[in-house]
């Protein structure tokens, strides 16, 4: 059986503004996300804009409330470059400047509170319909170059005292899963829209199982504002049958979060 999880798609923080902190009408906070039962959240998906010094903000206010007793821990850390970025650099420029935003994005980050974070992959203008659609998606050859590079970050910085598991996000299918995963630094996916159906999911779930036999393996469902095709009961019951290496963590909008983590 897998391990299924229920995280958060984002939150909010108004840290050092000196107003309540609790008066902020249609805000989601940490609390929110916590009392509905959520285990983690997703921090800089490519969707929200965040720049690496709010995600490192965010990520630096998740300690301090863990300190302090409010355990989610179970969290996705996504780093990738925009399109302007990425046009006519090199495979390795990319991949410096993607490494360069890890020291921005963890800066004072201790590795205790990482012991359970996912570090993604994720480039900016990949995504389907707010990237750049008109383009071929991100090559197997330029993930691979970035997740390096992240991993080699970690192990400068961190020097072994944590070993985060390393994922990819944008435009899957299952024969991009294959050649992604190919890479043995790579432990799974991020899915966006390619989560809207069981079936489309199950599909990329498979894939995932054989080429990662017998390895951890991390799948994770964004569900973003998705009319999805199926129930969460189906991808409940469904995901829950993958082997015993998975770790599925779910991600629906905030207003499903209690329902989801209520059915696992």
């Amino acid at each position: 059986m897998a391990k299924l999880e229920v995280i958060a798609q984002n939150f909010h923080i108004y840290d050092g503004d000196g107003l309540d902190q609790y008066a902020r009408t249609g805000e989601i906070s940490l609390e929110h996300l916590y009392n509905a039962g959520a285990q983690g959240v997703i921090l800089g998906h490519s969707e929200i804009n965040d720049n690496p010094a709010t995600v490192n903000k965010k990520l630096l206010f998740l300690h301090q409330k863990r300190k302090k007793g409010l355990s989610l821990d179970k969290n996705t850390v996504l780093i990738g470059e925009t399109w302007d970025e990425f046009n006519s650099r090199s495979i390795e420029e990319v991949a410096e400047a993607v490494k360069s935003k890890c020291e921005l994005i963890f800066k004072n980050a201790r590795p205790e509170f990482l012991s359970e974070t996912i570090i993604g992959y994720e480039p900016k203008w990949g995504s389907y319909g707010s990237g750049r659609d008109d383009m071929p998606p991100p090559q197997p050859v330029l993930i691979s170059a970035c997740i390096s590079k992240i991993k080699e970050y970690f192990q400068e910085e961190y020097h072994n005292k944590t070993e985060p598991l390393f994922i990819y996000g944008g435009r899957s299918n299952p024969e991009r899963t294959e050649e992604i995963l190919k890479d043995e630094n790579i432990s799974g996916l991020i899915l966006g829209s390619a989560c809207r159906s069981i079936d489309e999911t199950r599909a990329i779930a498979k894939t995932i199982a054989r080429v990662r036999k017998g390895k951890k393996k991390i799948l994770i469902c964004n569900f973003k504002a998705y009319n999805l095709a199926d129930s969460y009961e189906n991808y409940v019951a469904e995901l829950g049958k993958l082997d015993g290496d998975f770790t599925v963590q779910l991600a629906p909008p905030y207003t499903d979060i209690e329902r989801v983590k209520n059915l696992i």
